[in-house]
């Protein structure tokens, strides 16, 4: 018969805490092939018997998950980063990996009033030391996915122990008996009002999310006491512990700081016994500001424990970019320094006499002042002596071999904007810093880049404080130093109306850039009067393109200009009609002259420098008293990045970058967007060789659809930032170049230092080859080598399988230029730990020959001593019949004659002979006399 069961007694809210079957219908997962996950996130569990991975689906919903609904931040449903870990221990219950070594959350996840969001967590198969990476992904209908989280799954360690609780009284208790269970001196915080001044803040927690009940203060330590609502806690068993549950737990760090902030990056996660509805919890900060935490149930016994916890805020710029999914706009944010501890370095400061100058022994550091440049120069002429300054002596600094171990630290003042209300007053400073950024690309660790804002830095110890911080780039703003790191930006959430009768001014406008731009503006934004320049004018593809717009309504005019000179682009605004004004720039010119630092020369910095800068100029001069809807400045990432090979390109762009905040400050509109790499073929992007593409792909860099790139456009142009980056980043590449010690530090906000699981080998590999050349045999050094070389060439040249290196074929007949040899030579020293030479690779052309170098340099104390003695228990083997069949014996003999008078010359004591001369003497004897013979 039927069974009557009892409604529940609260208020009917309208919000249903249990899974709808109709919501959550996935289908027979098993009928269909498929495993049942048996968890309320996901519907199925798939094997991957390729990889040894699994794959677990799902979809949420606020109709499905009705306590979603309560977790609100700035008014827009916000996925808590909770729910996040639970995926994270629920895959890794299903490979049988029992902690969450990492998590990083990288994209927030918006849900939407209707409708679900199909979730899929990705984890992959088991590397040599038991880890498992993983992602989450997500994504709405037949939108693309979304990375949103990612990390390593791992099992724990064999008799690891988690520090217990003092000893206290862990009875069940309601709140007038709680206060008995923290330690004795512990001070009870008031809660009071906590979760309405939350919601004032803009996180706006509801029933099911308002767990906290208690929470008491010893010293820095804090202990919290959290609990579901009953109509929440039935589902406790579900999981391994509720999102709520524990979003609840992270409420209390609010109370730890001076500003609450969202769950970041999650390490050393655990999980003891699931299903609590009860947690008390001992939160320990750290002096990073991280926050360590242990979790017991009411009985004491161990429910959840956490290394380290890190928080960030989140901005309603990245709110929306949650919901518009553009996850290709960042911008520069300066954040304060990480406090470093230990001297402060002393350093020389470059005189007039420039690096002759320095003492024979080369300083650690040396300054070289580089101020004064002009606000506003009347064109680049006013520039260019300083960089081609600056330029002369990085070449110089590269090419001394007693600087090898030093660093050049280039002091600017006003170069940078720290924020988007300063300007930058030094524009040849900010062309500088695109300069030294490349060279930082080439030659790591050899240059530092502060900027200043004191009138007398060198005589400041913040600039010393400054240069105690191991980064390469800094500024300095009122004694406290900042880094720049990377951040996502959301842009504008819909496009920015421009005067529709207005003139919108195109440079470059015939280029594979401009003309995508003024195809969109016309289609998509409503443009109806484009003035297209560039240096050729027009032709058989513009006049196309021309027609083409004419169809769509559009007034479309090409003219040539060489837009570098004032006047001749004077001359082309004043055809603009005064029934159609100019109402918006887009300065999309621009030429490449690639080469490696040392080949570059003030020519080709100028070659680049024009259209791009002195372009910029004019236009700003020209236009500054228009009333301009948008002025876009085309940049480019090398300008942030550092390009290797594009040191004038870096530069001609950084001085784009600081001309728009120059033009911010003084109240004008200006965007400078640094443009990554487009998939469209032609013009400055286009052209890439095959080993370039995979050069970048290594570092993380993308190509951008056009569809993407036009989206980001729209994001950018009008946006609150002066200066935004748009590049496609793949942050599974960013993630090893963390873990192998080479990530960019402008990269590492979006990417948390690794955590390492147990066993793991050291992220220090050249400590690692040089104790594995320690203890390998004599006969085994060479080969260690050679494959350290040979993996780090198929890596260059983008070769899946190394054992497909000739060892004896040249570098550069192996497809090799200047740029990748220098790409190989970075990767060897940080592989190594040497400083090789900028020619190592011209003295030494193939693996052969570079391995041996190599290894002599690597070669631990007393090998070369010990391959002399092996040569000579070799040399006494042999039978003097043998030597003197073989026609070496004659040789051998004059070698060994100590006669000052002997045919050969050599000079040696009667007592020495063979077994006091080395190897190198034994060869270059022997050539000498075979020479003679």
């Amino acid at each position: 018969g039927a069974q009557q069961i009892d409604l529940p007694t609260y208020a009917f809210q309208r919000r249903h805490y249990w899974l709808k079957e109709a919501a959550q219908a996935t289908g027979q997962p098993v009928g269909a092939g498929l495993g049942s996950a048996g968890h309320p996130l996901f519907g199925a569990v798939v094997e991957l018997p390729a990889s040894g991975g699994c794959l677990l689906t799902g979809r949420l919903a606020l109709d499905a998950q009705g306590w979603l609904a309560d977790h609100v931040i700035a008014g827009t449903a916000l996925v808590p980063g909770t729910v996040f870990l639970e995926c994270a221990l629920r895959a890794g219950r299903e490979v049988g990996c029992a902690k969450v070594v990492e998590l990083a959350l990288e994209v927030p996840l918006v849900l939407p009033d209707r409708g679900n969001v199909a979730v899929q967590v990705s984890v992959a198969a088991e590397d040599e030391h038991g880890a498992r990476p993983f992602s989450v992904y997500a994504r709405q209908g037949e939108d693309a996915w979304v990375r949103h989280a990612t990390g390593i799954l791992a099992g724990s360690a064999a008799g690891e122990q988690v520090a217990p609780l003092p000893e206290v009284d862990f009875t069940e208790a309601d709140s007038t008996e709680a206060a008995v269970w923290p330690p004795a001196g512990a001070v009870p915080v008031d809660l009071a009002d906590f979760y309405p001044r939350l919601a004032e803040a803009g996180f706006g927690y509801g029933p099911a999310f308002q767990g906290l009940r208690s929470v008491w203060r010893d010293g820095d330590e804090f202990w919290a006491e959290v609990r579901l609502p009953e109509e929440v806690a039935a589902q406790a068993g579900n999981f391994s512990v509720h999102p709520a549950l524990l979003d609840a737990v992270l409420h209390a760090t609010a109370l730890m700081g001076p500003e609450a902030g969202l769950p970041f990056t999650w390490s050393g996660v655990r999980v003891a016994r699931e299903g609590a509805a009860v947690l008390r919890v001992r939160l320990v900060p750290a002096t990073d500001g991280a926050v360590s935490m242990t979790a017991r149930d009411v009985s004491g016994a161990l429910v959840l424990s956490a290394d380290s916890l890190t928080f960030r805020r989140l901005s309603e710029r990245q709110l929306r970019a949650g919901r518009s999914g553009q996850q290709a706009l960042f911008r520069v944010d300066w954040q304060p320094a990480a406090p470093v501890g230990g001297p402060v370095p002393g350093y020389v400061v470059l005189g007039e006499g420039g690096l002759p100058s320095l003492p024979a022994e080369a300083p650690d550091l040396v300054v070289l002042p580089c101020f004064g440049g002009p606000a506003e120069p009347a064109d680049t002429t006013d520039v260019r002596p300083t960089l081609e300054q600056v330029l002369t002596l990085l070449q110089a600094w590269v090419a001394d071999a007693r600087l090898e171990r030093s660093r050049l630290v280039v002091v600017t003042r006003g170069a940078v904007a720290v924020d988007d209300k300063a300007s930058v007053s030094d524009l040849a400073g900010a062309a500088v810093w695109g300069l030294v950024r490349a060279a930082q690309a080439e030659y790591p660790d050899r240059f530092v880049l502060v900027d200043v804002d004191e009138p007398d830095p060198l005589a400041s110890a913040a600039l010393a404080s400054a240069l105690a911080v191991r980064e390469p780039q800094l500024a300095v703003r009122s004694g406290a130093v900042r880094v720049p790191r990377l951040v996502p930006a959301a842009g504008r959430p819909g496009p920015v109306t421009w005067n529709p009768d207005g003139t919108v001014l195109i440079t470059g406008g015939t280029g594979a850039l401009g003309t995508e731009i003024a195809r969109h503006l016309v289609t998509e934004r409503g443009v109806r009067h484009l003035l297209l320049v560039s240096r050729s004018g027009g032709g058989a593809g513009t006049d196309a393109l021309a027609a083409e717009l004419a169809g769509h309504g559009a007034e479309v005019r090409v003219v040539a200009c060489d837009v570098s000179d004032e006047g001749d682009l004077a001359r082309v605004l004043a055809l603009i009609p005064q029934e159609h004004p100019l109402s918006a720039v887009i300065h999309a010119a621009g030429v490449v002259d690639d080469g490696v630092l040392p080949s570059l020369t003030a020519e080709r910095l100028g070659t680049v420098l024009a259209p791009k800068a002195d372009a910029a100029l004019a236009l700003h001069r020209l236009t500054r008293h228009l009333q301009l809807d948008a002025f876009v400045l085309f940049s480019s990432t090398t300008s942030l990045f550092g390009g290797p090979g594009q040191a004038n390109y870096a530069a001609a762009n950084a001085f784009l970058n600081g001309l728009a905040h120059h033009r911010r400050a003084a109240g004008l509109p200006a965007t400078a967007l640094a443009w990554g790499r487009w998939e469209s073929d032609g013009g400055i992007v286009g052209g890439l060789a095959e080993v370039d593409v995979h050069r970048m792909a290594r570092a993380g860099i993308g190509a951008l659809s056009s569809a993407e790139a036009l989206a980001l456009f729209d994001a950018a142009v009008g946006a609150e930032e002066a200066e935004l980056a748009a590049v496609l980043l793949d942050r599974a590449a960013l993630r090893g170049l963390a873990r192998s010690g080479t990530l960019l530090p402008l990269l590492h906000g979006l990417v948390p230092a690794p955590q390492r699981s147990e066993g793991a080998a050291s992220p220090d590999l050249r400590a690692s080859l040089r104790t594995r050349l320690a203890e390998a045999a004599d006969g085994d050094r060479v080969g260690l080598v050679r494959s350290v070389v040979v993996r780090e060439l198929a890596g260059v040249l983008g070769h899946d399988d190394p054992a497909g290196i000739d060892a004896d074929r040249g570098f550069f007949e192996m497809g090799l230029d200047s740029l990748t040899a220098i790409d190989l030579r970075n990767r060897l020293d940080a592989a190594t730990g040497l400083r090789l030479a900028a020619s190592a690779l011209f003295d030494h052309p193939n693996v052969t020959a570079l391995t041996r170098h190599l290894t002599d340099a690597l070669a631990p104390e007393g090998a070369a001593a010990e391959d002399d003695a092996e040569l000579r228990r070799v040399l006494a083997m042999i039978p003097v019949d043998r030597l003197r069949d073989a026609g070496v014996l004659d040789l051998l003999l004059r070698l060994a004659d100590t006669d000052e008078g002997n045919s050969s010359g050599h000079q040696m004591a009667d007592s020495d002979g063979i077994d006091e001369m080395d190897l190198d003497e034994l060869i270059q004897m022997a050539q000498d006399d075979l020479g003679r013979d």
